[in-house]
């Protein structure tokens, strides 16, 4: 198909089926469509560039941009089928369906309601942003309290630091004074210990050199040094003898080392003996059983023994390659017999093939002429029946020839009887009488519509007073269903201006609904403050609960049940205790080593003065001796012992503030849940209020609602007052409109008896030119059936003389077939009886040979297992004689003899070595014995020399105790005890301050944790930055609401503009092309009517349009689907679609009119004809116009104006479609 633009610009579009057959369904498939851009010369431009695929693009969209005209305009208006040709008078929803879609308005009703929708969402987005915005302002509040909060308890914080700061620098030269007193008695504990220590020493010294002095045999008299050149010489000459031990010792372990290896020697040759007399016993048993084995196998092959065996190996050799040669001979005969077999059965198989060959011929001889019978038989049957049928045809022969001749006269009689010329002179006449009623019809016509003018303003007159009428039954329809609405809103009764008035009462209940709304908020704030309030308060307890927990767990932890002040009194006392006891065991050892001195100048108790004798006096020193040596450990432990004691006392100083905390807790627990009791009490008193509140709303929120329903209801009133004024006015002017020179006296009614007379007489004339059309018709189609039957009867003539001439030779055909078939049954019979014989002799054959194949396998397998056990002995006999030559190789005999004289040489070297061992033994056991003689006087020796260094060390000791006895009287141990008991008073003060302080710090810093945790929560750390980005979305939300709600309104006036100046456009076409057209005075004229747009529709409603097509007469209007007949039904369909066309395809002057006339009249098909004639006429000049119409009336084509040739599409006799061009003359 091609298509040119208004520029001139031509396209091809092609389309690509495929009709394809499947298990015998046909089925009819779109491939593809393509559209190529054409030159003017109807030649692609280029074939790469300017085309388009189906696959790519859409094509039903490319084509309806390059016509000009949308796809609904194209389907609906100009190109529309005969059945869809009504749709303008169809039900409502599919004539708005149609109309939307040809103002192309439907994809701007999609973006009005998706603009609604989108602001529908947004306003909700808003409200709950509103809603949201109260909670985030509200945690943006809580985070600033907390932060300051949290800013007063870290400057607190710092306050006490800075006072534990110098709580510890008071502490420092009271701790660096304790540490110095610590020093000095460090150092006097230190000294006393020396000097215990060192006397300890020096007794002890005194008692080692007693001790040795009792041990030593023999004291040496010379110096120390003369003793060491002694024990030098000593020690010499006993190393030359333990030389000589150690040389004596190593000859002796490596004469038993020789005596080990020479036992192991044994003991190999020994294994090496016993393993040669096994392999021995094992040769000898080999040779009998070969022997043995050998026998037995000649008895059975038969083979002669040539003497003894065990003694002359070379028979046994001789007998074995005999054995080798019988078993090869075994393994001929059987090769023999099995070659044997297969040519006997390869000769009884040929001779069963020759048999199935012969049989298998004589077989498909048999079918071969079966078939041919067959074929015979059907082709004699087939030439019966058809002589039969050219005997019985003679007599239809003769029947034909009587009924062509009868044909013949009754077609001369009719032609005789029927004058065409007549019938067509008559037509002519009466078509000639209709045209005159015609002219006659219309100047009745014309009359009436003169009289119709003057009866219209009557009419008009009348129909006014109806109108008024109506409007005041309206009026009163109104007022009395909302007559008890009134009392509600109105105290005084109203005449007018019903809309104003209940517009204001509207507002009156919408501002009431509004405080009533603004309360409720109010009160549901309260109910949220109140329920966070107690939300925090639940909270505090639990938190202070928590911590009045932990708090009475740490006390129990330190305290356990005994009470704190009773325990801090405690560990004071305890304090004082392990300080005093400290303090006495640093100064204890002066005051033993002081007793110690009095009781050794004088034997008395230094306490009690009572006299003791040596051994008491003795007894009392050691004891104070052993007392000061453990005084450093009675010192550390009576240390560790006051650290820890000041360490707890510490630990409960630090709890102080806990305990104070957890009492404070005590207090406020109860205030805290007197305070929740009162706010739940509040917010229940909140809620019902709130609830009071919204019940309140119920009733003005009805009355809103039913001054809403009652809004659109006023409305309709005020302009039913108005319409009642301005219809009386109307009929005022009316009556002032009637001329003076109007006749009533002429009858409107007598022109219209008459025109109806005048339309029945040209009815009743046109109906007995269709019968006598009919009558002409009928004789013309009773002519040509006549000529018909004639000329079948001669068709079916000459075939029956074309059989009887073929008869004689049928016969001859039929003759011959019989001696066939008589000669291919004797054929048959004889095939048959060579087949049975031939079975019978492959039967045979094949018994035959599988009787004789079984006895040949069973005589081969027996062969076959004889051998086989033969070579198995065989096989037996080869190992064995293998292992004997094996033997054979070792020569077992001498070499058991050469070991057997090995051990006894190894035996006796045995012996001698053990009588070397044992001399040396005895010489190693007399060298020790002289080194033990030696030891003793080494021993001697060595005491003397240790006697003389302690003597040395006495005298050192002794001198090293009078020098610290002079250091510690120079020390004053009382004042210095004195000043340190004075600073431990002062240290424990400032420990007991420090100590409240740090516990005090403890809380305030889980205070600030605390806090510094909440204000880490999402909710307190980005409460600011939640604030402005709430605050920030809620404004930017709230003017894109404000923006889509006038673009909305923007475009709906834009949409309400074009929609109002294209329909006032269509009706004005249609309008005109009825009055053009239509020639019945029973409607006015026709036009589409759109529902009035409400301007006051809301905000979240689309403005839609619903369209009716009315008819007018005498200016009331009526809906015209339901009311019309089949004629004015199509003719509005018609008109309405001219109209659209000339609205909507300026760019595309093309329209389809798909059987125009069904259902009209002849005077509608006339006026019609005149209509077309004049829209050719003015858009001759348009190079894009094209008017196509598809009819089957030839009269309507004839009355078309400047048409000189149509297109005739008709059936041939092959029932195809043909298109021809036809000439008007």
């Amino acid at each position: 198909m091609q298509v040119r633009d208004k520029c001139g610009s031509r396209v091809s579009i092609c389309r690509t089926m495929k009709v394809s057959s499947k298990r015998g369904k046909v089925s009819f498939e779109t491939m593809d469509s393509t559209i190529n851009f054409l030159t003017d010369a109807g030649n692609t431009k280029r074939d790469n560039q300017d085309s388009l695929s189906g696959r790519t693009e859409n094509i039903d969209l490319a084509i309806s941009d390059f016509m000009g005209v949308s796809k609904a305009i194209i389907n609906n208006v100009l190109f529309c089928h005969q059945e869809d040709s009504s749709w303008p008078l169809d039900e409502a929803k599919k004539l708005k369906e149609k109309f939307d879609a040809i103002f192309g308005i439907t994809e701007y009703n999609k973006a009005l309601d998706k603009i609604i929708k989108l602001r529908k969402e947004s306003m909700d987005k808003l409200k709950v942003m509103e809603a949201g915005m109260k909670h985030v302002a509200y945690l943006k509040e809580e985070m600033e309290v907390k932060t300051l909060g949290l800013q007063r308890a870290q400057s607190k914080c710092e306050s006490i630091k800075a006072q534990c700061s110098a709580c510890e620098e008071e502490m420092k030269p009271i701790e660096a004074r304790l540490q110095e007193i610590r020093d000095i008695e460090y150092e006097i504990g230190k000294h006393q210990a020396q000097k215990v220590e060192i006397d300890t020493k020096h007794k002890n010294c005194k008692e080692q050199i007693l001790d040795i002095y009792r041990k030593i045999k023999t004291h040496f008299e010379g110096s120390l040094v003369e003793l060491d050149l002694e024990i030098r010489n000593f020690d010499q000459r006993m190393s030359e003898m333990r030389h000589k031990r150690s040389e004596t010792e190593e000859q002796l372990s490596e004469l038993k080392r020789s005596h080990a290896e020479v036992q192991q020697t044994q003991t190999a040759q020994d294994k090496k003996c016993c393993l040669a007399k096994q392999q021995h016993q094992s040769e000898q048993a080999c040779k009998t059983q070969l022997v043995k084995r050998v026998k037995d196998f000649c008895k059975e092959l038969q083979i002669s023994i040539p003497g003894d065996l065990m003694a002359e190996p070379e028979k046994l050799v001789d007998l074995l390659h005999d054995i080798e040669v019988v078993i090869m001979s075994k393994l001929c005969e059987i090769t023999e017999v099995s070659d044997h077999n297969d040519s006997a059965d390869k000769a009884r198989q040929s001779k069963i093939d020759e048999l199935r060959i012969d049989l298998t011929k004589s077989e498909q001889g048999v079918t071969a002429q079966e078939k041919q019978k067959e074929a015979c038989k059907r082709e004699n049957d087939t030439l019966e029946v058809k002589i039969q049928q050219i005997e019985t045809s003679m007599q239809q022969l003769k029947l034909l020839e009587k009924q062509i001749a009868d044909a013949d006269a009754i077609y001369e009689r009719t032609s005789k009887n029927f004058n065409q010329e007549n019938f067509r002179e008559i037509i002519a006449g009466k078509k000639v009488s209709i045209a005159q009623k015609q002219a006659l019809f219309k100047k009745l016509d014309e009359q009436l519509t003169f009289l119709g003018s003057m009866a219209k303003l009557v009419a008009e007159m009348n129909l006014k007073e109806k109108e008024l009428e109506k409007k005041n039954q309206e009026i009163h329809r109104v007022r009395s269903r909302h007559s008890d609405n009134f009392g509600k809103f109105f105290k005084e009764p109203i005449s007018s201006n019903y809309r104003r008035s209940m517009q204001g009462a509207y507002d009156k209940v919408r501002r009431e609904i509004q405080e009533l709304n603004e309360k409720a908020n109010a009160q549901k704030l309260k109910e949220q403050s109140y329920e966070i309030k107690r939300k925090n308060i639940i909270a505090d307890i639990a938190r202070m609960e928590k911590e009045l927990k932990e708090g009475e767990e740490l006390i129990f932890q330190k305290c356990r049940s005994t009470p704190y002040d009773e325990l801090l009194e405690r560990s004071k006392l305890a304090i004082s205790k392990l300080q005093l006891e400290h303090g006495a065991h640093k100064s204890a050892e002066a005051l033993y080593k002081k007793y110690i001195q009095k009781i050794n100048e004088e034997p008395c108790c230094p306490l009690c003065h009572h006299n003791m004798s040596g051994d008491e006096a003795c007894d009392l020193t050691t004891e104070l001796s052993d007392e000061i040596q453990k005084l450093p450990d009675n010192i550390s432990r009576s240390e560790k012992a006051l650290k820890a004691e000041q360490l707890k006392y510490e630990n409960l100083l630090q709890i102080k503030p806990s305990i104070l905390k957890v009492r404070e807790l005590k207090d406020i627990l109860p205030k805290k849940k007197e305070e929740l009791t009162e706010i739940e009490i509040l917010l229940g008193e909140t809620v019902s209020e709130y609830e009071t509140l919204i019940a309140l709303i119920g009733e003005p929120t009805q009355n809103m609602d039913i001054a809403n329903s009652m809004l659109g209801d006023m409305t309709m009133l005020d302009e039913a007052l108005k319409d009642s004024v301005r219809v009386k006015k109307e009929l005022e002017q009316l009556k002032t409109k009637l001329p003076d020179s109007y006749d009533s006296s002429v009858s409107m009614d007598a022109l219209q008896a008459e025109k109806s007379q005048v339309s029945k007489d040209l009815e009743t004339e046109r109906k007995d030119l269709d019968s006598t059309q009919q009558t002409f018709e009928q004789h013309v189609d009773a002519l040509n059936r006549l000529r018909e039957v004639k000329n079948g009867l001669k068709d079916k003539q000459l075939k029956l003389q074309e059989g009887l001439q073929s008869l004689p030779q049928l016969k001859e055909r039929s003759n011959e077939l019989t001696q066939l078939l008589v000669t291919i049954t004797t054929e048959i019979g004889q095939l048959k009886t060579k087949i049975q014989p031939l079975k019978q002799q492959l039967r045979a054959a094949i018994d035959e040979k599988e009787q004789k194949k079984e006895a040949e396998r069973t005589q081969l397998t027996q062969l076959n297992a004889k051998y086989n056990s033969y070579k198995s002995t065989d096989q037996d006999i080869q190992r064995l004689h293998k292992e004997a030559q094996a033997y054979a190789k070792l020569n077992l005999q001498s070499e058991i003899s050469n070991l057997e004289d090995s051990i006894r040489a190894t035996k006796e070297q045995l012996k001698q070595l053990e009588t070397e061992i044992n001399a040396k033994t005895v010489h190693l056991e007399s060298v020790k014995t002289e080194c033990l003689n030696q030891q003793t006087i080494e021993r001697d020796l060595r005491d003397n020399r240790e006697l003389k260094q302690l003597q040395d060390k006495e005298t050192k000791l002794r001198e090293s105790c009078e020098t610290l006895a002079k250091k510690l009287g120079n020390l004053d141990l009382h004042s210095v005890s004195r000043e340190k008991v004075d600073l431990t008073k002062r240290r424990d003060a400032g420990t007991v301050r420090k100590g409240e302080l740090l516990g005090q710090l403890g809380e305030i810093h889980s205070q600030v944790e605390r806090l510094q945790r909440e204000l880490d929560e999402p909710q307190f750390r980005e409460a600011v930055k939640n604030f402005r980005k709430g605050n920030f979305e809620m404004q930017v939300t709230r003017r894109s609401n404000e923006d889509l709600a006038e673009h909305r309104f923007a475009l709906e006036w834009a949409l309400i503009q074009f929609h109002a100046e294209k329909m006032e456009k269509i009706n004005r076409l249609i309008r005109e092309y009825w009055r053009m057209i239509y020639r019945g005075n029973d409607i006015d004229y026709i036009q589409v009517k759109t529902d009035e747009v409400n301007t006051e529709a809301s905000a979240d409603r689309r403005k839609t349009y619903n369209y009716r097509v009315v008819q007018s007469k005498n200016n009331t209007e009526i809906e015209m689907r339901g009311r019309c007949s089949a004629g004015q039904r199509v003719l509005a369909s018609l008109i309405i679609r001219m109209a659209l066309a000339e609205t909507f395809s300026s760019n595309c002057g093309v329209l389809a009119l798909d059987e125009p006339t069904t259902n009209l009249d002849r005077i509608n098909i006339t006026s019609l004809c005149d209509a077309l004639n004049c829209i050719v006429e003015e858009r001759q000049t348009q190079s894009n116009f094209m008017l196509i119409i598809i009819t089957h009336d030839e009269n309507f084509i004839s009355s078309l104006g400047k048409i000189t040739s149509y297109h005739r599409v008709f059936r041939n006799d092959e029932c195809k479609s043909v298109i021809r061009k036809v000439q008007i003359t």
